[in-house]
């Protein structure tokens, strides 16, 4: 083996632990953001019964993908956008959003690549 082939072999070992490291970190950031998220959405979620906001949770996926969800997903759109309703006497109105999920989401992108610096520092 040359004296090449030998820094070669040594610059790989170094660059896997390092790609290595960055990964562990970038999967800590993640799974930080993420749970700081669904805290977030359970505090400011509308609570008329609690279950909504009691709802939202993380599904794992492959690598270091998280994906923050509600359990009762068909309520999300609604009580973020409104929607049509219909009063006793037959007239029709709207409800108005409650700004929740779009607010956590922008908090999240920004807190993010910043959690990831801080930790490769």
């Amino acid at each position: 083996m040359s004296r090449t082939e030998s820094v070669s072999i040594q610059m790989d070992k170094i660059l896997d632990d390092v790609i290595k490291g960055a990964d562990e970190a970038l999967g800590k950031c993640i799974d930080k953001v993420s749970k700081e998220s669904v805290q977030k959405l359970k505090n400011t979620s509308p609570k008329k019964t609690g279950d909504y906001a009691k709802s939202w949770s993380i599904k794992k996926g492959k690598g270091n993908e998280q994906t923050v969800y509600n359990k009762e997903y068909q309520l999300t759109h609604l009580l973020e956008n409104g929607h049509v309703i219909r009063n006793a006497k037959g007239t029709y109105g709207r409800t108005n959003g409650i700004k929740h999920i779009a607010p956590v989401e922008e908090w999240a992108s920004e807190e993010l690549p910043r959690e990831i610096e801080r930790e490769l520092q």
